[in-house]
């Protein structure tokens, strides 16, 4: 369990990122907001990259202020951007990571390798492989201790559909009894894996709660189905969910208090359009 107690911190952009009072529970949470909404500056100040300007945040009851290397000791933690040892291969890189943080067992080293499907590339220099493999070398690094919180910031970038869902499912497993807190633009793929949606929004906490809550009390509707040009047209693009053309005319989805046309009919909102529900909702 994390819990952050009255967090005030400025992040370049100009707002405070400002949450009074948040218990995050383990299992995956899905961090979401639009880019500049203070995604990466909450994962900084839980990975204790950085320390908040006022404020505690709490790991297990332990302040990060006062027992900083403990927690630290427990928390796994990848960027955006991870700029890894372009010389080194990723067995070499994962057994001197992990004799670096005190955890060397070649079993696990092994286990990760295996894991994330980087036998083949063992002993590729890193600079040799694609954005995808370099990602999952880098996730697998941050497993070497089997941290308790492990904090993710767009962990599948550069990743192709096989390694994204690679990916996912090994952190669905490693999340039971643990806590991973990823940010993420895609929520779709995560529906299966994610058990809580943080959803923050110039700074603030606008939704914490689990799947269930995420895709209750939506303030407006789905709308689906075909009309023409000229129907087309006329729909709000703030309310445009997506669009297809096609040979009968324009498939839309959009969202709404009613039907614009009758040629609508009410959808089942999907976890990714809870979230641009939610967004409309504050234009």
């Amino acid at each position: 369990m994390i819990r952050i107690e009255g967090l005030r911190e400025r992040p370049i952009g100009g707002f405070i990122l400002q949450i009074d009072q948040l218990q995050l529970r383990p299992g995956i949470t899905l961090l979401v907001g639009v880019n500049g909404a203070g995604k990466t500056t909450l994962l900084e100040l839980l990975a204790t990259v950085n320390l908040p300007y006022q404020g505690e945040i709490l790991y297990q009851e332990r302040s990060a202020l006062a027992d900083l290397p403990l927690v630290r000791s427990q928390i796994g933690y990848v960027p955006s951007e991870v700029e890894l040892y372009e010389n080194m291969t990723p067995h070499k890189l994962l057994n001197y990571l992990s004799e670096l943080k005190g955890v060397f067992h070649s079993e696990r080293t092994e286990g990760l390798l295996r894991d994330f499907r980087l036998e083949a590339y063992r002993d590729t220099k890193l600079k040799r492989l694609s954005g995808g493999v370099q990602r999952r070398v880098a996730l697998a690094q941050s497993l070497l201790a089997a941290p308790r919180f492990l904090l993710l910031d767009e962990p599948l970038n550069g990743m192709d559909t096989g390694e994204r869902k690679l990916a996912i499912a090994y952190l669905n497993r490693y999340a039971e009894g643990r806590m991973v807190i990823a940010a993420v633009h895609e929520l779709s793929e995560w529906e299966e894996a994610a058990d809580y949606v943080l959803w923050l929004d110039q700074g603030k906490v606008r939704f914490y709660g689990g799947k269930t809550s995420w895709m209750a009390d939506l303030p407006y509707r789905v709308w689906e189905g075909m009309l023409t040009r000229k129907q087309f047209d006329q729909c709000p693009e703030t309310g445009l969910i997506q669009f297809r053309e096609t040979a009968e005319g324009i498939y839309v989805k959009l969202v709404g208090e009613a039907p614009l046309f009758p040629e609508l009919h009410e959808g089942e909102p999907t976890f990714e359009d809870a979230y641009f529900i939610r967004k409309y909702q504050r234009v």
